[in-house]
């Protein structure tokens, strides 16, 4: 496995949060009051978690997870995440590309095999 490239059950768990915080009320309550411990509560790497509780939607993103569930981290604003620096945070991650400027979202990053 190369730089960057997490294992699939990893990358899942990762979306999977970010999916529950837009589909179960009670888990995205749980997640604004407990951030960090709801979190630790998921078998994750100590990088994942501390991207997550960072709101690092760049790292995220470079680790494979998927741009529709990142969004939910701005639209919730959870772990400082919000409509105003999404985009920033997760385009410092990327390689330019003319159509940010036009306001264009990004294309889901799949990392590379080494």
């Amino acid at each position: 496995m190369g730089p960057g490239r997490r294992p699939e059950m990893s990358v899942y768990l990762l979306n999977k949060i970010l999916y529950m915080t837009d589909n179960d009320a009670d888990f995205r309550k749980r997640i604004k009051e407990d951030p960090e411990g709801t979190i630790k509560s998921f078998p994750l790497r100590g990088d994942e978690i501390e991207a997550m509780i960072l709101g690092d939607v760049g790292t995220l993103y470079q680790m494979g997870v998927h741009t529709f569930f990142l969004n939910h981290m701005a639209r919730y604003e959870m772990f400082g995440v919000n409509r105003d620096n999404y985009l920033e945070r997760i385009r410092s991650h990327m390689e330019y590309d003319p159509r940010f400027e036009l306001g264009a979202m990004p294309l889901q990053y799949v990392p590379k095999e080494s």
